[in-house]
């Protein structure tokens, strides 16, 4: 009989290559706080895209806290739900802050790897956080592309202001 078992390839030290959106990763996402010093502690993040630059994957992360203060906002996933956290390899209700974001190599060396398994992945988003992820970067997606617009604009109204020809008038000098 043929075995059955599917090997979840995020759970192993090939992880890079398997990473995309929705994945929760283990990341030290640095800290903007007063008198942090030293390496700052690994936590859960979210992955909202892979990207590639350069010929590099890069992961866009968003930050994870469990605190339910609102010093950390905007474009949030929730999953407070306890089939949610449990299911996406957490361990209690957390909430993914988009507006805090960091774009990082998948070689970098603040994923906190896991030694019995080599990987950096925790576990994925599913259901209605998912959903929520994928509102989320619909939004972001969105900036983007109006920012690159707004850009390509200007780029082209100043490409257009330097190919103007202005009629000079030539004039002689009086004796």
């Amino acid at each position: 009989m043929l075995d059955n078992t599917q090997t979840a390839f995020k759970m192993t030290p090939a992880w890079q290559e398997h990473l995309s959106h929705g994945d929760i990763v283990s990341f030290r996402f640095p800290l903007a706080e007063e008198g942090h010093t030293g390496r700052p502690k690994a936590r859960p993040c979210l992955v909202l895209d892979i990207e590639m630059h350069g010929g590099q994957r890069y992961a866009l992360l968003a930050y994870g806290t469990t605190s339910r203060r609102r010093s950390n906002v905007g474009y949030e996933v929730h999953a407070r739900r306890r089939e949610d956290y449990r299911s996406a390899g957490l361990n209690e209700p957390t909430r993914f802050v988009g507006a805090r974001r960091l774009l990082v190599p998948l070689p970098h060396s603040g994923f906190s790897i896991c030694r019995s398994t080599g990987s950096a992945v925790l576990g994925r988003l599913g259901g209605a956080p998912y959903d929520a992820m994928n509102a989320v970067r619909g939004r972001i997606h969105a900036e983007r592309d109006i920012i690159a617009d707004r850009r390509s604009r200007q780029r082209s109204r100043l490409r257009g202001m330097r190919r103007r020809e202005v009629p000079v008038e030539r004039r002689t000098r009086r004796p």
